[in-house]
């Protein structure tokens, strides 16, 4: 059976294909001399795009994306509530896997770029603010386990994908870990055997400054934007947050 996620040649006079993802319909094939996708909700046509082009086949990417589109684009980052916190030691580092919400976005591929053209979600998106209602920040939200060993962790394909996470606890206390917020914007997440996971590792630095407690979550060897996007890739450094309303 083929992958779902990944890219799909289309060629011309194919017979028309047809994805199954929970209630979406995804169908797509030729059409004339152009290409036509078209996504069902049910019953409900809700994407339809007509591909032209003077090539004889085209392809189309269906990848897994940050939660951050669907309805539309509100947040940038995920807060994971953790089902049972996390107790770390003082001066010392916790590794554990997680997992958080995905979308899956259809791209239309060419030579050396890419448009996306459709992105759905396979559950109902859940939304919570981190911080003050005057300064905090809206946040794609999941509650999910916490788990030190990677493969104890059930994760859904098409629904979540797998983060990794280590917390550094340089303060002189045991710390209790509740939550984390992951910068996510643009994040581009890897898949294999259609199961995903966030490439990298989430870091969780606590630290001190006059008699405060200083957190910062920082994703590290993660890539932001496709490569083969024509816009300018965005730096890690932009890939920063600072959780000053608590863990």
């Amino acid at each position: 059976m083929q992958e779902i996620l990944g890219r799909h040649v289309l060629k011309r006079d194919m017979e028309e294909r047809t994805i199954l993802l929970g209630s979406n319909k995804v169908v797509f094939g030729s059409e004339g001399t152009a290409f036509r996708y078209r996504r069902y909700d049910g019953s409900a046509l809700v994407s339809d795009s007509l591909i032209v082009t003077d090539s004889r086949e085209t392809h189309l990417g269906i990848f897994p994306n940050p939660p951050t589109r669907v309805p539309r684009e509100v947040a940038k980052n995920v807060y994971i509530k953790f089902k049972s916190p996390v107790i770390v030691d003082h001066k010392s580092v916790a590794v554990l896997y997680s997992k958080i919400p995905i979308e899956i976005g259809v791209y239309r591929q060419h030579k050396d770029e890419e448009l996306l053209i459709d992105v759905f979600s396979l559950t109902p998106p859940r939304y919570a603010l981190y911080g003050t209602p005057e300064a905090g920040v809206v946040c794609r939200y999941v509650e999910a386990d916490a788990a030190t060993e990677e493969s104890a962790l059930e994760v859904k394909q098409y629904e979540e994908a797998r983060v990794r996470i280590r917390i550094t606890n340089d303060i002189n206390n045991v710390i209790r870990v509740s939550r984390i917020i992951i910068p996510i914007d643009d994040v581009v997440l890897e898949h294999r055997n259609d199961d995903a996971w966030v490439p990298g590792s989430v870091e969780m630095q606590l630290d001190s400054a006059f008699g405060k407690d200083v957190v910062s979550v920082r994703l590290m060897d993660t890539r932001v934007k496709r490569i083969d996007k024509t816009s300018a890739k965005k730096t890690e450094d932009t890939l920063i947050f600072s959780m000053d309303g608590g863990y």
